[in-house]
């Protein structure tokens, strides 16, 4: 069965969704593809400083072929950021960031007319002002 992705934006670098995401995808098998808009230097620093380990799967935004997807790896599509450390404070240094991961979810939603989409946690008070 073809089972239409679930794009997640992994939204403040600096929180914990990226730990949350790695514990849910650690003893779970989904039926749908997860792709991950975020950044691959800082999920792979998390990853090593939390102690997990996943093999990753860097993909283009213009990337259509789903089904190809494999669920075993994490499904990325790299957004770059420049950060000091994997977990500074919160700031509106990443907004920047945050603006550029949903502009490509947008942009992919509405390519693929898809309609499964996750968010991660923005900071109102830097992102909103």
């Amino acid at each position: 069965m073809n089972y239409k992705p679930i794009l997640i934006v992994a939204g403040e670098p600096n929180s914990i969704f990226l730990e949350i995401f790695f514990k849910s995808i650690q003893g779970h098998q989904y039926k749908s593809p997860l792709i991950i808009i975020a950044s691959k230097k800082l999920l792979e620093q998390q990853m090593k400083k939390l102690g997990f380990f996943f093999e990753i799967n860097t993909i283009d935004q213009n990337f259509r072929k789903f089904n190809l997807l494999d669920n075993k790896k994490i499904n990325l599509i790299n957004v770059e950021y420049k950060f000091n450390s994997c977990f500074e404070k919160i700031s509106s240094k990443s907004n920047d960031y945050i603006q550029t991961c949903f502009s490509v979810a947008l942009k992919i939603i509405k390519q693929n007319k898809l309609s499964k989409f996750i968010n991660g946690p923005i900071s109102k008070k830097s992102f909103l002002k």
